[in-house]
């Protein structure tokens, strides 16, 4: 496995996806026997045009029609050139079409052995391949999903587990779910190793932006977008139950403000935090640089996850305060028990007052010894190997395997 495309399909359109790139990259680059990587970026070309065209037609049907769904973003070529340099490794970068058979011409140009990560079903009937299912969150929370959006969603799954030699998920929760509502599924599929690792400029960003927020120590953080399924509430309940001599523990929430499934839901959170008296200690940030959000975050008490469901293991986040050492406390769904690090302590989700006693008894610890940061670099790669040689593992299976 000599060369191998990273395809960008799906994945350049939000902020999650470029992080999953990013770690794709990042794992195959420290792997074993590292290939030659090409990142295969979808944007340029006249299906692609067309397919944005569908897309901004399908969204504003969708909304007159009083059925939100979430809008793609189209990168700008400023991000995209950051992310490819924010990489950290030696990568190929190359503008195609979508679609199967860009893909197939770039494959055949470039001489791949393989390519992955397939979000959709590829026509790729000589190239070895790994798909992608992110996670089955209608299935476990289907009140927050249309009917329809629900079939979609179980249609492409079974599909690509039907065509895919091999899928890979973030997460043996996700492997779990899969057994259980595809039995038939032909694809074998690979739970990837948790494999958080700081990028080495994070160590370096030691400038904490306090005051331009409005921020006072100390103070507790959460990384999410505001989407009913973070349960956001919770941490807002929890926060009015410290005690008194708890007064001055502030609760700064960074992520985007809407939630398109629900738009009266941020609405609703804030309604809650005057309830509870808790207003005057709640920092709604909104959407943040990275560098500002990675500062916030190490210089917290610690990061408070607590979501009802994620694909992967508390989230990115948590994956992020796990790469840099930083205490976090989170929802004990059985996605997040995956995890195993000493930093990391759980609560009963959807529980505040078991939040609340975790954030007591981190405010009586006082801050954590902090690593140094060639221990939080050397810990990041012996994830990210690991996670590099499952992938090619992966993919030398998938070579093997016959085409469905």
């Amino acid at each position: 496995m000599n060369r191998v495309g990273i395809l960008a399909h799906g994945f350049i359109d939000w902020g999650g996806g470029l992080d999953f790139l990013r770690l794709i990259i990042g794992s195959l680059a420290v792997s074993e026997k590292a290939p030659e990587l090409h990142l295969l970026l979808p944007t340029r070309g006249p299906r692609l045009m067309a397919r944005r065209l569908l897309n901004q037609v399908k969204f504003t049907a969708r909304k007159l029609q009083g059925r939100p769904m979430q809008r793609a973003v189209t990168p700008d070529a400023a991000i995209l050139a950051e992310f490819a340099r924010s990489s950290g490794v030696a990568l190929h970068v190359h503008q195609i079409d979508s679609g199967s058979a860009a893909i197939q011409t770039a494959v055949r140009r470039l001489k791949l052995d393989a390519v992955l990560p397939a979000s959709q079903v590829f026509d790729l009937p000589a190239t070895p391949w790994l798909g992608y299912i992110a996670d089955l969150q209608h299935a476990h929370l289907p009140q927050f999903f249309a009917p329809e959006d629900i079939d979609v969603r179980n249609k492409a799954y079974q599909s690509m587990l039907e065509h895919a030699p091999s899928v890979i998920v973030n997460a043996r929760a996700v492997a779990h779910d899969i057994a259980r509502l595809f039995p038939e599924a032909r694809a074998r599929v690979v739970a990837l190793p948790f494999s958080a690792a700081p990028r080495p400029e994070w160590l370096e960003w030691n400038e904490v932006p306090l005051e331009r927020y409005g921020i006072e120590s100390p103070y507790f953080i959460i990384s999410n977008q505001f989407w009913q399924h973070k349960d956001h509430l919770t941490a807002f309940r929890a926060l009015a139950l410290l005690g008194e001599s708890s007064r001055e523990v502030q609760l700064v929430c960074t992520g985007e403000p809407h939630d398109f499934r629900n738009p009266d839901h941020f609405p609703m959170l804030m309604r809650e935090a005057a309830s509870l008296g808790i207003k005057d200690r709640l920092r709604v940030l909104g959407l943040i640089p990275k560098r500002d959000q990675i500062a916030l975050m190490r210089a917290s008490l610690a990061v408070v996850q607590p979501t009802l469901f994620e694909g992967g293991p508390g989230g990115g986040a948590v994956f992020d305060a796990v790469a840099l050492g930083i205490p976090a406390i989170v929802s004990d769904i059985p996605v997040n028990r995956e995890i195993d690090e000493p930093n990391v302590s759980f609560f009963h989700v959807s529980e505040p007052t078991s939040l609340a006693e975790r954030m007591q008894a981190r405010l009586r610890q006082g801050p954590a010894p902090a690593s140094t940061a060639s221990e939080l670099l050397a810990n990041g790669l012996r994830r990210r190997r690991a996670c590099g040689d499952t992938l090619l593992a992966a993919l030398a299976e998938a070579q093997g395997a016959r085409p469905h």
